[in-house]
């Protein structure tokens, strides 16, 4: 897994382009009925829960990398570097997001190919108040309290994840007990959610709580503590080794199966705290168990896993503009196996190509710029 100088999960990468795979499913069938094409995406419980389960992994697996990492930063030097820290996140994650921000902003509401129904008016969330939010790094509380903007409604998450990292390395740096931080970070928030949704059923017009509630809801910072827990579980060597079994991997891949279709409606919204402890025994069965019978370290999954953040950045425009050039030609986008197989490869394929294009060429320069900054190498990460 690692040497002094250098760490590497094994696997990883693969799972990240799984991760982003199936939101990018999920998103297909959600465009295809926002343009008002036969679809999948009401009537298949399935579909409709993939994106967000791909979503919370990325979380699950961020907080268990950037933990990690953390944790071994402080082991080799007796502190961690809050200031190059945030560097190296600013280099990884702003060029791309802002990028996909000004392209959403400026240049997607001229293409009316790419029109969806539920914006009558395109041009009516393009607000000062919106974009301000978007670059201030809030895009999850303009998703609250706006409509959410066409094509680049993805980046709620990026916005999440960029709220955990401003707090998190001064908690791994000032904390002498990090599962007790952990943990409290945890029992807080599941605190403050009940408080809120108390609140709401005591007022439940008030429009201020409701933004409210989206906002904390999406705040899923939880899922990022629990792999934050499976990276303190490695790091001190304790516990993880007990599910380090394929019959644990099977019951929990079976598990997420059996809670997508069979989770109460009254615990739904909680049920991301589930499917995060599920996916973190995937993550460490598939990165430290040397007889997982999942397999996906190879250069095909390598690839596909280092331009992941690029496929989850574009591929919401890459399928609204895939299907608005099929609808132009006359193409008849529906359910047919046909269609699904054009679409499904047409989209993928496109979104693939570009986002190795952006790793290329673009996000590389500033990953060059980041590594002068680095502290403890990761090869995934």
């Amino acid at each position: 897994m690692e040497d002094s100088k250098h760490i590497y999960f094994k696997g990883l990468n693969g799972l990240r382009f799984f991760a982003a795979f199936a939101v990018i499913i999920t998103h297909i069938e959600m465009i295809k009925e926002q343009m008002d094409c036969p679809n999948l995406y009401k009537n298949h419980k399935f579909i409709i829960e993939l994106g967000g389960l791909g979503v919370v992994f990325f979380f699950v697996l961020s907080g268990f990398l950037i933990t990690y990492l953390l944790l071994k930063e402080k082991e080799q030097t007796g502190t961690v570097n809050v200031k190059k820290f945030y560097v190296r996140r600013v280099l990884r994650i702003w060029p791309l997001y802002f990028l996909i921000v000004l392209i959403g902003f400026f240049v997607l509401p001229y293409f009316e190919f790419m029109h969806i129904h539920y914006s009558a008016r395109f041009r009516s969330h393009l607000s000062v108040i919106n974009l301000i939010l978007f670059l201030i790094m809030l895009p999850n509380a303009a998703f609250a309290i706006f409509k959410p903007m066409p094509h680049i409604g993805q980046t709620w998450s990026v916005g999440v994840e960029e709220q955990f990292y401003l707090l998190w390395p001064w908690f791994v740096k000032k904390s002498k007990k990090i599962l007790r931080t952990l943990t409290f970070v945890i029992a807080f928030l599941i605190t403050l959610k009940i408080i809120i949704l108390l609140l709401i059923k005591s007022q439940p017009e008030n429009a201020n709580l409701l933004i409210l509630k989206d906002i904390v809801a999406m705040l899923k910072i939880e899922s990022m503590a629990i792999g934050g827990i499976g990276a303190w579980m490695v790091f001190e060597k304790k516990y993880f080794q007990k599910i380090l079994n394929n019959y644990v991997l099977v019951a929990a891949i079976g598990c997420v199966i059996v809670m997508i279709y069979f989770t109460p409606a009254m615990i739904q919204d909680a049920a991301f705290l589930g499917f995060s402890v599920l996916f973190l025994i995937i993550i460490l069965n598939v990165s430290l168990n040397p007889y997982s019978f999942i397999k996906l370290e190879n250069k095909m999954f390598v690839f596909l896993g280092n331009i992941s953040y690029g496929l989850y950045m574009y591929h919401l425009i890459v399928v609204a503009a895939f299907i608005g050039v099929l609808k132009q030609i006359g193409f008849n986008v529906d359910n047919s196996f046909l269609s699904q197989l054009i679409l499904y490869i047409g989209v993928t394929g496109l979104t693939i190509l570009i986002s190795w294009l952006s790793y290329r060429y673009f996000e590389s320069w500033f990953l060059k710029l980041k590594n002068r900054f680095t502290v403890v190498k990761s090869g995934s990460f």
